[in-house]
């Protein structure tokens, strides 16, 4: 679109449309161990590989302070999925608090087809320190799209 400006001249304007459609699956975790521990575990019984990776930060300005969530990463290069395991909890809340009995998140990203996390979620079950596993709808959580957006 453009317009004239005095003096003649065109200013041109431009739109941002913002893609609010979520691209990715979610898995709830519920585990009272600490998140070093569960990566440990996640690692050492179904083979994955999760590393630390920068924390999530979301400025709260209600609170007036950030919150900072543990965050591990696991790219699958056979498949081109990535994993997140992101801590649900942090000293000060929650990243989602809707959903506080859930202790932690696994976002999988990728060549996914993110309307059946069947086996993520079957392959949880067996790790020993996972009380209960759960798919989630990132369409039910407030924000999910901004504050998972990769």
């Amino acid at each position: 679109m453009t317009m004239n400006k005095p003096g003649g001249e065109r200013k041109k304007i431009v739109k941002l449309q913002v893609d609010n459609e979520i691209r990715f699956a979610l898995v709830g975790i519920s585990s009272h161990e600490n998140d070093y521990r569960l990566v440990w575990a996640i690692n050492n019984q179904i083979g994955t590989s999760f590393t630390r990776t920068d924390d999530l930060v979301i400025h709260q300005p209600k609170i007036g302070s950030d919150l900072e969530f543990s965050r591990y990463i696991f790219t699958d290069e056979d498949t081109y999925i990535t994993y997140y395991l992101i801590s649900n909890r942090c000293d000060n809340g929650f990243l989602f608090p809707e959903i506080k009995n859930l202790d932690f998140l696994i976002q999988i990203t990728g060549a996914y087809d993110p309307h059946d996390p069947a086996e993520m979620i079957r392959t949880l079950k067996s790790v020993e320190i996972i009380s209960a596993v759960f798919p989630l709808d990132p369409q039910q959580l407030k924000g999910a799209a901004s504050r998972l957006a990769l």
